[in-house]
């Protein structure tokens, strides 16, 4: 669904009294949809009611539904990446690359997380060793960006900021680490003409 059809649909359902159960299930999918995680019903009667507004406050500030992470926190956790840092998450900001930051520096912080991919350590590993493989094709695709003319790092990185390798956005640190390549691919191949 676009986020105008969800924030009218929300609307519609804010204002019913009582909610059926079919209502409840709608609301059940939407914030799936929103929030990227299963709706938990609680003991409160308005926990379907507060679900609503929850997803409506949501809309209305970011104008998008979140990012779908693999991760998500138990209720009422709030994960600070070090003690005295300003750098704080809940599930409404967590994403992979935030929760495999922290969990490579803490990995008992395992027990604050409600959901975790199965493949986490894994994660974990390949963020915490950088020397990860260059993928040939981005680095291709990168060599042609440079070649645009006028094309600065800045340029290219925020073209490639959302590109994607084996179905996960690529991090900041990969993403440098192929620029650079990139670039001394396009370095020797200027070499190579002038030296002729």
């Amino acid at each position: 669904m676009r986020v105008s059809e969800v924030v009218g649909k929300l609307k519609e359902l804010g204002d019913k009294i009582p909610l059926s159960s079919s209502d409840k299930s709608v609301i059940e999918a939407m914030y799936y949809e929103v929030f990227g995680r299963m709706f938990v019903r609680t003991s409160c009667n308005d926990c379907y009611r507060d679900a609503v507004i929850e997803m409506y406050s949501y809309l209305k500030k970011y104008g998008k539904m979140k990012e779908k992470s693999s991760y998500a926190l138990k209720n009422g956790v709030l994960l600070q990446m070090a003690f005295g840092s300003g750098e704080m998450y809940t599930n409404d900001n967590l994403t992979d690359e935030a929760a495999e930051k922290y969990l490579a520096k803490n990995p008992k912080g395992i027990s604050l997380f409600a959901v975790t991919p199965k493949d986490w350590r894994e994660r974990i590993d390949n963020r915490m060793n950088p020397d990860t493989p260059l993928d040939e094709t981005l680095v291709s695709e990168l060599v042609k960006a440079f070649k645009v003319e006028n094309a600065t790092s800045d340029i290219v990185k925020d073209a490639f900021k959302t590109y994607k390798l084996n179905g996960k956005k690529v991090s900041a640190k990969v993403l440098d680490a192929h620029i650079k390549e990139a670039q001394s691919i396009i370095e020797s191949e200027t070499t190579k003409v002038d030296g002729e």
